[in-house]
């Protein structure tokens, strides 16, 4: 399986275009550069349709007459999923609502579809946080005081020294 290698002559076929082969010349100034983009740039938009806005226009006509072609039946059955899709939505939606009013999440952060996938996500945020706390906190419950002297000596010279 030798591979073939054909030898290039003096010319080239590049996207079909014709081009000699030239010896490669180092960009040296601005002015050469900007050269190159700005003829790569018209190579570019030369490739544009120049029409474009003709066919917009014909490819909203056409959407417009496919739209005037349609039966009433089609468009009623459009509707009806319009309508079954946006029921649907809805009901994730109060599902979701009520998954976290129960569980004592925020609703932002349930994912799922059904109710068994909301229940999952719920009970795997309580288990992240941890049980919540049982009646009021306090913050410093169980922190001495900075200032509370640590003996009875300590408390009356403290005593005496505010007096």
């Amino acid at each position: 399986m030798a591979e073939e290698t054909t030898q290039t002559t003096g010319t080239e076929e590049t996207n079909g275009q014709s081009t000699e082969a030239k010896e490669f010349q180092a960009i040296t100034s601005q002015e050469d550069f900007d050269k190159a983009i700005q003829a790569r740039i018209a190579r570019e938009r030369a490739k544009i349709p120049t029409d474009y806005d003709e066919l917009k226009a014909k490819a909203a006509k056409l959407a417009e007459f496919e739209e005037s072609q349609k039966t009433e039946a089609q468009k009623a059955q459009e509707r009806l999923d319009a309508a079954e899709k946006r029921a649907a939505e809805l009901e994730i939606k109060a599902t979701r609502a009520e998954v976290a009013a129960a569980k004592g999440v925020p609703v932002e952060l349930l994912t799922g579809s059904t109710q068994e996938e909301l229940e999952a996500a719920a009970e795997a945020l309580i288990a992240f946080k941890g049980e919540p706390a049982k009646g009021p906190v306090i913050p410093s419950q169980g922190a001495m005081p900075a200032n509370t002297p640590g003996d009875a000596n300590d408390w009356l010279r403290v005593a005496a020294q505010n007096a």
